[in-house]
């Protein structure tokens, strides 16, 4: 599964795979469904009554909301709707930023249902099925270009300088991780500073020593070997240990020490 690294604001790697096409698909068949429920209790609710101001409770109950339903809650949300959600995806900067509203405005105008509800308002409904037939055809071509993408981006992630993700890190940890790593009495922490690096930090290098015992493989050791780099620097070291392994588990320790003594 091919996957993406940001740096954490403590300047640790953190790892998420890219969201598959089945997911990016299943979340928009989830969304689509959502707003099709929606619109459909609408529509029982206001019921057929041609009024001006029914026409205009119709718009702003109805067709606006339907019209700004992903870039809303893309913006609201940091990047998920409520199909993302469900599937555990999210829509990042390519950085790992939150998008603003520029990229999340610009991955909207680029799907392309964006142009069939904008032009349901004034076209005729034969229009409306030949418009229909060109959205099914863009949306497509959006599958097609984000399964060979390598960033698994369709054309409106590449416009807006967005991907989507994983919601969750390719690395699992959570705080009973923490609490299950044992402190010693009588221990005197080799690395003082280790104290400046945060609970995830922590699991991060944890997750990596078990990840390189139970695959030993190149990316593996070489994801190790940055990581413990990258670790001494933060403390101060002139000069990452030669043994990196145990040098990341003496961090490990020192920091369930000096935080839970």
């Amino acid at each position: 599964m091919k996957s993406v690294e940001f740096v954490s604001a403590q300047n640790v790697k953190v790892e998420y795979e890219y969201a598959t096409v089945i997911q990016r698909t299943t979340a928009a068949i989830i969304d689509a469904t959502t707003v099709a429920v929606y619109l459909i209790i609408m529509r029982i609710i206001i019921g057929n009554t041609q009024s001006d101001f029914i026409l205009l409770w119709e718009l702003i109950i109805m067709k606006i909301p339907w019209i700004f339903y992903h870039p809303i809650l893309e913006y609201l949300t940091h990047g998920q709707t409520l199909g993302k959600y469900a599937i555990g995806i999210r829509v990042v900067t390519i950085d790992g930023e939150r998008p603003g509203l520029r990229e999340i405005f610009t991955r909207w105008i680029f799907k392309g249902h964006f142009f069939w509800i904008a032009f349901s308002f004034f076209l005729p409904v034969q229009s409306l099925v030949q418009l229909g037939m060109i959205h099914i055809g863009i949306g497509i071509i959006g599958f097609m270009y984000s399964s060979v993408s390598d960033k698994k981006q369709r054309m409106g992630d590449v416009m807006a300088g967005t991907i989507v993700i994983k919601d969750k890190s390719a690395v699992r940890y959570s705080l009973r991780d923490v609490l299950s790593i044992k402190s010693q009495e009588n221990y005197t922490p080799e690395y003082p500073n280790v104290i400046r690096f945060t609970d995830e930090d922590m699991l991060l290098i944890k997750n990596t020593i078990q990840r390189v015992r139970k695959y030993p493989n190149p990316e593996t050791k070489k994801f190790a070997i940055e990581l413990a780099d990258e670790s001494a620097r933060l403390i101060g070291l002139e000069k990452t240990p030669d043994k990196r392994l145990k040098f990341l588990q003496t961090l490990l320790q020192d920091y369930v020490v000096l935080t839970r003594s």
